[in-house]
């Protein structure tokens, strides 16, 4: 649905797809206490919080492992239908490992503890839909 971060602010993408969700394995939800559809915070193994975001419990992800579609959980107050809507992946990923052959970046090396949250209270997208179209184009 969306291009990497770019597509968050459309407000028409938005209503089809308006927050990322964390997967988790239904075993290890299960364990603490999360269902499909709780929220929860990301926090990583250096302190930094993201989130709250929805919970996916899946049987399609290995146990010992979180997944989170990238583009979401933007800060800047302008972008105001993505604004606080889901968590970002870039945010978590405080630690890198750079290949000495090739140069590129090895981002594997995150990890994150998972806490329970409340529904995130959000402006609805349709109300951010009838702004005029000057303050739109901001």
């Amino acid at each position: 649905m969306h291009t990497f971060a770019r597509t968050q602010n459309n407000w028409v993408l938005m209503e089809m797809d308006p927050e990322n969700e964390v997967w988790i394995h239904t075993e290890e939800a299960r364990k603490l206490g999360l269902k499909n559809g709780d929220y929860v915070y990301l926090v990583n193994q250096d302190g930094v919080r993201e989130g709250p975001v929805r919970v996916k419990a899946t049987e399609r992800i290995r146990k010992d492992c979180v997944y989170l579609v990238h583009g979401f959980g933007h800060k800047a107050p302008l972008m105001k239908v993505a604004h606080s809507r889901g968590a970002s992946d870039n945010y978590l990923q405080t630690r890198y490992k750079l290949d000495p052959i090739s140069g590129g970046a090895g981002l594997r090396v995150n990890f994150v503890r998972l806490e329970k949250a409340e529904r995130p209270r959000l402006p609805s997208l349709a109300s951010l839909a009838r702004r005029p179209f000057e303050e739109r184009r901001m």
